[in-house]
């Protein structure tokens, strides 16, 4: 790779506003907004960022295979995300004992590539059990800090 761009525009700029937005959503369940309020206004700035992004970028054309693709995402991402919320708001849980938990799901998408994507010839099995170890090791480590 010629350019570290790729890596901060899709990679160190993201961490970042994920990170910035589990703050965001702990304030919102400590302010008594309820996991359905919350993803429904997380929801519309989503779809008012997604119209933003279609005026300037001028999107591909919409296909039924990618819309069903983004509407599989979407669907997971809010299930995972209104755990999360009703996991604070509900429990009380520190934002910094789950999000730790969190950062794991690079574990999932890594086996799902893997298996699904027939991305397991380009794994370095050595580096992968180093990595999901301390990936695991990390997160038991931090959220029982």
């Amino acid at each position: 790779m010629n350019s570290l761009w790729p890596i901060v525009i899709g990679g160190i700029l993201p961490a970042i506003f994920w990170g910035i937005t589990a703050i965001f959503q702990k304030q919102s369940a400590t302010s008594a907004t309820g996991s359905a309020v919350y993803l429904i206004a997380f929801g519309a700035a989503c779809a008012l960022a997604g119209l933003i992004a279609a005026l300037i970028w001028r999107p591909a054309p919409w296909t039924a295979a990618g819309l069903g693709f983004a509407a599989t995402a979407g669907a997971c991402f809010a299930f995972g995300t209104g755990l999360i919320s009703f996991a604070l708001f509900a429990y009380g849980v520190p934002v910094s004992k789950l999000a730790p938990i969190w950062s794991c799901n690079v574990l999932v998408t890594l086996a799902i590539g893997a298996l699904f994507l027939g991305e397991a010839s380009e794994l370095n099995t050595v580096k992968l059990a180093a990595g999901t170890l301390l990936i695991l090791s990390g997160a038991l480590l931090v959220s029982s800090a």
